[in-house]
């Protein structure tokens, strides 16, 4: 009997907390109930009981819509931080996998990232050039920790320093040899990346050296150039005032080539201009000759009477067209 007892008291209390689940889930639905009910039985139908039974049901669904919401919350909570704790174990645990390789695992990959890095420079030695140059300095970049390191990169910088001075003196000889201009930009920049102070200074001489060659270069171009304009002129103007100034613009040219061939252009104009004022002068000495013949007066008379009629007499002894014969009384006049 007594089992019989405590086995209803145990269905009863398990029935209760069944029942009161089922109450606190309906809460929210009594408490919509509640606010539905006071609404209609104050604007709809007025009725004071049913309106209390109303504000009842929206106390009580209140209240246990608050506590089943609260163990709602709680239960939330509890996930997430179970939640949160997982993947801290996880990151932890993963974390401490690389503090277990071993001592003697990490020498040996720092061994053979020595001996590639050697290999590489050895490559680099029998053949220098930009692809292995790069390659070497990946390859000794690999490593970090070795006592190697400061051997592997020393050799690497001579090396290094061996390919910019021989890029450097290369682009020189072309400048040298082209003298154009845009390669100086770029031999300069070669040469700066030379660091033996003697060997950077005696490459920049040789550059500074051709670029003054080019400078001057440029000049005497630029004279030459005038130089012709000049003679041209002179040549289709052929006028002695602009044998000056031709002269001096070829003055101003240092190659001797040039300037002789100038000066000979000129001395040919100032030959043509000699020989067409020679020219103008005959001409000009003949047309005077004519002209005088013209107007000179003849010098013989046959007798008075062709004097007279020539308008010439008297003619006085010693001038033109005087004649003893036509000085009939000796007195000095002719045809008095």
């Amino acid at each position: 009997m007594k089992h019989k007892g405590c086995l209803a008291i145990i269905l009863y209390f398990i029935l209760g907390i069944i029942v009161l689940s089922i109450l606190l889930m309906l809460m929210p639905f009594i408490l919509v109930a509640g606010i539905i009910g006071l609404w209609f039985y104050t604007k709809k139908r007025p009725d004071n009981k049913r309106r209390n039974y109303a504000i009842t049901a929206i106390v009580v669904g209140s209240i246990g819509t608050l506590i089943w919401g609260s163990g709602l919350t709680n239960t939330s909570d509890k996930g997430k931080v179970t939640t949160q704790i997982t993947p801290k174990t996880a990151i932890s645990k993963a974390s401490q996998k690389p503090e277990k390789q071993s001592k003697k695992q990490i020498s040996q990959n720092e061994n053979r990232k020595v001996q590639t890095a050697q290999r590489a420079l050895i490559t680099l030695e029998k053949d220098t050039n930009r692809t292995n140059l790069e390659k070497a300095r990946e390859a000794i970049g690999q490593v970090k920790h070795s006592k190697d390191k400061e051997s592997l990169q020393r050799q690497f910088n001579i090396l290094e320093q061996a390919i910019y001075f021989t890029e450097a003196e290369a682009t020189i000889k072309e400048l040298e040899i082209k003298k154009t201009k845009h390669l100086i930009e770029s031999a300069k920049q070669k040469v700066n990346l030379v660091s033996n102070t003697n060997k950077r200074n005696a490459l920049r001489n040789r550059i500074d050296s051709v670029t003054k060659a080019i400078e001057d270069q440029e000049v005497q171009q630029a004279a030459a150039n005038n130089a012709e304009i000049a003679i041209q002129q002179l040549e289709n103007n052929q006028i002695r005032d602009n044998i000056g100034s031709a002269q001096a613009k070829v003055n101003l040219l240092s190659d001797v080539d040039k300037k002789t061939a100038f000066t000979n252009r000129i001395n040919a104009v100032v030959s043509a201009i000699e020989t067409r004022e020679a020219q103008e002068r005959e001409a000009q000495a003949a047309a005077a000759t004519q002209q005088q013949f013209a107007q000179t007066p003849r010098t013989y008379y046959a007798n008075c009477t062709e004097m007279r009629s020539a308008g010439a007499a008297p003619i006085q002894q010693g001038q033109p067209g005087y004649a003893t014969h036509l000085d009939r009384d000796h007195d000095g006049w002719a045809c008095e």
